[in-house]
């Protein structure tokens, strides 16, 4: 989903690292420029029920021309590209989980999304449906990095780099992020410090919509610490993950944030060397 790039010092590295941390131009002067237009045409499209594939067809589209305005078309087909194979692990879990998914919805400079048409009948379903995005997309986006790597290609090390951040922000234990889904259902009070993550990353984005997201985590987060369980045990219809279920969802999430953590680490450092030596 998410993710800013405002003006900085026009050096090579500066220029470059801006390139790579390509989620953050995501929420930056392009989401000022054009995220109404982009609004407005997709709530028009909303009407075309009977053409979902379509619409999830032309509203990628319209993140692409819309990217290539602001970043150029090669960026924008990498971002696109990377955003689509994220969604695509939330897609096929929730396919193998009978959810009826529909095809992802492409919503410019904020990401997409996938609806589904049934609820999954528990948290711990519903946390690996969450994990499913970044998962696939973090692997992919890592066997990017590594095929730069091997084939001394920086434009492929460049696109790795860029998936495997996009997907570690998606991983911000803050609802609407995936990371605030999957960390609901090992316990509600995580949330607190993944809002405080999502206020502190808006400030050093310097991201006005990263901002919003911020103070929707903050309802979000409230809302979910005041919910108390149903006299069924169900906490908003969904079943609580059991005390094992807990243990392998958490284990899952910090294992992956921690891989992709380091490795975005270690691949910008390689990148900004390649691309600007000292």
């Amino acid at each position: 989903m998410s993710q800013d790039e405002g003006p900085k010092m026009e050096t090579p590295g500066g220029k470059h690292k801006s390139a790579i941390l390509g989620g953050l131009g995501v929420l930056g002067l392009g989401a000022l420029k054009f995220k109404a237009f982009g609004l407005v045409l997709l709530k028009m499209l909303s009407g075309f029920k009977f053409l979902y594939v379509f619409k999830s067809f032309l509203s990628m589209f319209l993140m692409i021309g819309l990217y290539t305005m602001t970043f150029g078309w090669v960026y924008a087909v990498i971002v696109v590209g990377l955003i689509l194979i994220h969604e695509m692990g939330h897609f096929i879990f929730m396919k193998a989980m009978n959810l009826d998914p529909k095809l992802p919805i492409f919503v410019p400079f904020m990401g997409a999304y996938v609806a589904m048409d049934k609820m999954p009948p528990d948290q711990t379903t519903h946390a690996w449906v969450a994990l499913a995005g970044p998962l696939v997309g973090g692997v992919t986006s890592l066997a990017f990095y590594y095929y730069g790597v091997v084939s001394h290609t920086p434009f492929l090390m460049a696109a790795g780099n860029t998936g495997i951040f996009l997907n570690v922000l998606q991983l911000i234990p803050a609802k609407p992020f995936d990371g605030g889904f999957v960390l609901h259902a090992v316990s509600k009070w995580l949330l607190i410090p993944g809002t405080g993550l999502a206020f502190l990353f808006g400030v050093m984005f310097q991201s006005p919509i990263f901002l919003i997201i911020a103070v929707i985590s903050l309802f979000t987060t409230y809302s979910a610490i005041k919910t108390q369980p149903a006299p069924d045990g169900t906490i908003l219809g969904q079943k609580p993950a059991t005390t094992v279920d807990k243990f392998l969802i958490g284990t899952a999430y910090f294992t992956l944030m921690g891989v992709l953590g380091f490795i975005y680490w270690f691949s910008h450092n390689d990148l900004i060397t390649i691309v600007a030596p000292k």
